[in-house]
This record gives structure tokens, sequence and C-alpha cells, in this order.
């Protein structure tokens, strides 16, 4: 059942790029859920036989990286997981909904921010991991009191394209995208359709004390608000915008690409001088009760798969920070500093910030 879980799903994301506007694909969720419901309760006992000792992980990040790392787990453990690849935005939408009509049907969900991960804790939904190795993580990946686990971290920086600023000052930080010299070059990602987009506006209303004057003054100077993060380094390289907000993992694995096909890399980053802002992408298990043995064994094994150091140099070659002590982050310029955003504060106002997020930039 779970596979025909992720099999509807994968048509609701196919319906959702062919362009259906977001409340359609909603009635479409909401439809293919209750379908899925009723089938559920009229095959239970095929279902225990479908999953097969299978378990299920929501996961979002590149697609080469996510292939890698089921490639690597399973050449341990066997065929032993079902990976659904969505978006952060995705993985936030699909599993609030899932807990809201009263089961998430993840085993494991990894990507996105705290700030979701927060909500389902507080509902209790979260089952307490245990790490074998965690004497090799560092202490301030360690969340000693919540039921998840920090597994990576990317940092939001400025990127330019290189092409475009010949005769024109590169900005130095968040605020100088509010000069009117940078009017209509700016793109970020929306905090309305990217759980990333939304822990980077929580970010950059923390650092501006609580206020939305920094967002106003966006709108005010033009920046123009896409779908994912993986957008903003892509419309810079084609000379779409000249400007961006983003995380940095983007622009390395564009690098690599540019240097395997062997022509110029039109992208580079800036780091504010305000410092970057550090954003963890949390790994979890969903509890439940009807899980067995055998599954919860390789929940446990994949969990700790992902922290292990084999896992952590291959998300690493692909941008992400690693959160071993064994693994040097090679990201963080030398002298340059980052922005630790706390998630339990932002998660406080988080409701605040999207209503006020909406009205700037609605209008």
């Amino acid at each position: 059942m779970k596979k025909w879980i992720g099999f509807l799903f994968a048509v609701i994301i196919l319906v959702s790029f062919v362009g259906c506007a977001v409340d359609k694909n909603e009635a479409i969720v909401a439809n293919l859920e209750n379908a899925v419901a009723e089938s559920e309760n009229l095959n239970s006992e095929s279902t225990d036989e479908e999953s097969n000792g299978k378990i299920l992980v929501y996961i979002s990040g590149p697609e080469a990286m996510i292939n890698k790392l089921e490639e690597a787990f399973e050449e341990e453990h066997g065929d032993v997981s079902d990976m659904l690849k969505m978006s952060c935005g995705q993985i936030r939408s699909k599993v609030w909904t899932e807990q809201e009509a009263g089961k998430i049907q993840a085993d494991i969900v990894w990507g996105s921010d705290p700030l979701i991960y927060n909500k389902l804790d507080d509902k209790g939904l979260l089952q307490k991991i245990t790490l074998n190795d965690i004497s090799n993580i560092k202490e301030e990946f360690i969340v000693a009191d919540r039921n998840y686990i920090l597994v990576n971290e990317r940092y939001i920086v400025l990127m330019y394209n290189k092409n475009k600023f010949e005769d024109m000052e590169i900005p130095k930080g968040y605020i100088d995208l509010t000069n009117e010299k940078y009017s209509n070059m700016i793109v970020m990602a929306d905090a309305n359709q990217s759980s990333t987009a939304l822990g980077i506006a929580s970010a950059l209303y923390q650092m501006n004390g609580g206020n939305i004057e920094y967002f106003k003054d966006l709108h005010e100077n033009g920046v123009f608000l896409t779908k994912s993060n993986g957008q903003v380094s892509s419309k810079i390289m084609e000379g779409q915008f000249n400007l961006g907000i983003g995380p940095h993992d983007g622009v390395v694995r564009l690098s690599k690409k540019a240097k395997k096909d062997g022509y110029e890399m039109p992208v580079s980053m800036i780091w504010p001088d305000e410092g970057a802002i550090a954003i963890q992408r949390p790994i979890a298990i969903i509890k439940d009760d009807s899980r067995s043995e055998e599954e919860e064994t390789i929940v446990a094994e994949f969990v700790n798969f992902i922290v292990s150091k084999k896992a952590q140099i291959i998300t690493d070659s692909f941008g992400f920070a690693s959160v071993r002590k064994d693994i040097e982050n090679k990201y963080i310029p030398e002298g340059k500093t980052i922005n630790k955003i706390d998630w339990e504060k932002a998660s406080d106002y988080e409701d605040i910030l999207k209503e006020e997020y909406q009205k700037t930039f609605q209008n």
C-alpha cells in the first residue's frame, strides 16, 4: 500500500509540474487520499503483504545524491526501503496534510528545516532516535530536547552573475539588496511555496528584530519570487536575473557540472557581511505502533546510516556540510561568520511571519 500511496503522490507532483493551480492540486490530493483511506480499510490484509518489511522514506535533495545514498544503503541491507522524492515544500505539505487526516504514511522524513519537525514533535508524532555513533557528531548538531536529529547544514548566501557585474558594484550583504540600484535584478524563493524559503524568511525576520520591513523593502525593489531555491541559481546562471538569495549548495553543484562539462560557470557566491544563514536539514522517525519489529530495525539502521561517515561523504560531495567531526567543513570561508537560527523562537512566530509575508507580497 505504501508503494501505491507513493504512486498516487507522484501523479500529484506530475500534475503540479504541468501548471495546475494550487487549489486544484489540493483538491486532487484530498480526493486521492480519501481513495487511499478507503482502499486501506477494504484491503488491510493485502496491505500487510505488500509492505513486505519495507520502510517508506519521504526525502528531498538532488536526485543523484538520493540515488547514491539508496544504493549504498541497499548494498548493506538489501532492498528494504522505498524512497519518495519530493521538494522540501512538498514534504512539508504532504506530511502536514497526512497528519491532519489521521496518519502520516512515511516511516522516515528527511529534508526541509526544523520548523515542520518542531510542529510534529509538539504533537507527539516523532519517535526518539538513538544514535550509535553520537561521539562523532559535532555538539552543535545534537538536539537534546527534540525527537529528531540534524543531518546536514547549508548556508544562505548571495549569488550573482559575473557577466552582469563587470561595470557595477557587487553587493556585500543582505541589506544592500534593498538599494534601488539593484531594482528588478533580484530573485529568491517564495516562502509561501518553498519550505526552505520559509526558513530563510524566518532567519531574515529574526535578524531584523522580528520586523517585516526588510521584506517590504525587497518587494518595493522589485524582487522576483520563484517556486523553489533550485530555480534561484538556475535563473541567475541563465541571465534572467543578476542577483539572488539562496542556499550555497546549489551553486556548488552547478560549478561541478560546469567543470565536468567544460564550460565557464557565470554564477559566484557572496558571503554576506551580516554572516551567511545556517539552515540545518533534520531527519525524523514517525511514530507508528503498527510497524513490525523488522521494520523498526530497518528504520533505526537507515537513520544511523545517514549520519555515518560513508553517507556523509556522499552528501558532502553534493554541497551539504557534514555534522560529523571527522569530515572537514570546507564550505565556510576562512574568517567568515554564520548566523544560527533560534528554531524554537522561529516556530513561535511562524504563523505571524507567514501572515505578514503574504500581505507584503500579495500587494
